[in-house]
């Protein structure tokens, strides 16, 4: 009878291919026995040719021929206006003499969740414009106690969002709804752990509802205030203000209302709302229905909108980006209709690294990113800022993770906070630079004008 070996050679087979499998992760000959072992290429076939990265975009943008002073990446402008944020610099100057209030929508992933990079961002601006507080918070948070910039703390709520819930007509400007159930807190303090967030005077809290509702808000532990929530099916908003808050709880009724966050602040400066969302490309901010979008405009007046986003992007195995651009200008056309005249600023992807031969080095796709998010940019008419360079360009997210002390974590692709630092001030330093041009060609213009 004839034995059948075909279980065997399937066996031996598998080995094999098992020992090539397992000599691909080597990037360098080794010697083992006498004998040495190079690297095999087994999954070359089947893996991206990142040599061949290419995509298909057209030769359109202009040369940059503003000077830019050493240490500063300037901002980028295809609004086909000459200077988009004059309005927005006007009213900062005003914020800064405590007549008024500047507000900034900074949308991202989780390069910036957790406040990493805005809370240095802020701060600095505060330092230089005036403000206190936070500004915008959430009702629930994965990274609340990860945060720096405000303590935070909840029960008792259930949470929606873009994420796990897209199609709800309830999702707020930061992507996420709140409802409240028995035995329902949220509580906030002050973080000293910069200087403009430790006191603020005004405290906000966002509301939907079908009929009126009362809300139970405690200030510093001694004042005790029961405020009415009147009927309202789009964002409203409920004021309480006090001398030197530094810490603020509310309980809501169950049932009928819907929450969307609260805002630490004052009356005048700048201020910052962080709605990064881990996970999240930029596309999904589309699920944010337009009304409620417009509604939050009404309450806020916001004077900028930033747009932070990639990470997400890069992880895809297509080089083909056409599709994500057009998504992201439905997405900005959503975000114009809702909040009309107000700039928008499109942030590039940082650097993020992959190994190679035994060494970190910038995965190809991300200049290639850089060039389809700069096109957007372009054909969207937005201000545009180089993330990428302003980290230092090829192989920088290697160097940020490798400092000492570390810049970057070692999945080199998030900052930490020491990093995310190095990258706000940086954006500060862009941002005050754009004022003092302001600064200049209003004063010019006053001299021509006497």
């Amino acid at each position: 009878m004839q034995r059948n070996y075909i279980p065997q050679a399937f066996y031996f087979t598998l080995a094999v291919a098992g020992v090539l499998l397992l000599f691909s992760f080597f990037h360098k000959e080794r010697t083992v026995l006498g004998y040495t072992l190079k690297p095999v290429a087994i999954l070359a076939d089947i893996m991206a040719d990142d040599t061949a990265v290419n995509i298909a975009l057209k030769d359109t943008l202009p040369v940059v021929t503003q000077p830019c002073p050493p240490g500063v990446v300037c901002f980028r402008n295809f609004t086909g206006t000459d200077h988009p944020l004059d309005s927005l610099f006007s009213r900062l100057l005003k914020a800064r003499e405590k007549r008024g209030k500047v507000r900034i929508a900074w949308y991202g992933d989780s390069f910036s969740d957790g406040d990493i990079l805005v809370s240095d961002l802020r701060d600095t601006l505060q330092s230089l414009y005036g403000g206190n507080g936070v500004g915008f918070v959430p009702i629930t948070s994965e990274i609340a106690g990860f945060r720096k910039s405000v303590i935070h703390s909840f029960g008792g709520w259930n949470t929606s969002s873009i994420l796990t819930n897209p199609s709800s007509p309830r999702l707020g400007i930061n992507g996420f709804s709140y409802s409240p159930d028995s035995g329902n807190y949220v509580f906030y303090k002050g973080s000293t752990h910069f200087k403009h967030t430790s006191v603020f005077n005004t405290f906000r809290l966002f509301y939907s509802t079908a009929f009126s509702q009362k809300v139970r808000v405690a200030i510093n532990k001694t004042d005790t205030r029961v405020l009415e929530l009147a009927a309202s099916e789009i964002p409203a908003m409920v004021t309480v203000q006090a001398d030197s808050i530094r810490q603020v709880s509310a309980r809501l009724n169950r049932g009928g209302i819907t929450c969307y966050g609260a805002s630490l602040e004052d009356e005048t400066g700048i201020y910052i709302d962080n709605f990064a969302i881990k996970g999240n490309s930029g596309l999904g901010l589309q699920a944010i229905p337009e009304r409620n979008l417009a509604a939050f405009d009404s309450l806020l007046h916001y004077d900028m909108i930033v747009l932070q986003f990639g990470l997400n992007v890069s992880n895809s195995p297509s080089r083909d980006f056409s599709g994500y651009m057009k998504g992201m200008g439905r997405l900005i056309n959503k975000l114009k209709a809702a909040f009309p005249d107000t700039p928008i600023l499109l942030l590039s992807v940082s650097d993020r690294s992959q190994r190679r031969q035994g060494n970190f080095v910038t995965m190809p796709v991300i200049p290639v990113l850089i060039q389809a998010q700069e096109k957007i940019a372009y054909d969207n008419k937005l201000l545009f800022w180089n993330l990428f360079e302003a980290m230092g360009g090829e192989n920088s997210m290697a160097a940020f993770a490798n400092a000492k002390p570390a810049l970057a974590n070692k999945d080199y692709t998030h900052l930490n906070f020491a990093g995310g630092r190095k990258i706000g001030l940086s954006l500060a330093r862009s941002f005050i630079y754009e004022v003092e041009n302001y600064q200049k060609r209003r004063n010019s213009l006053a001299v021509v004008t006497k």
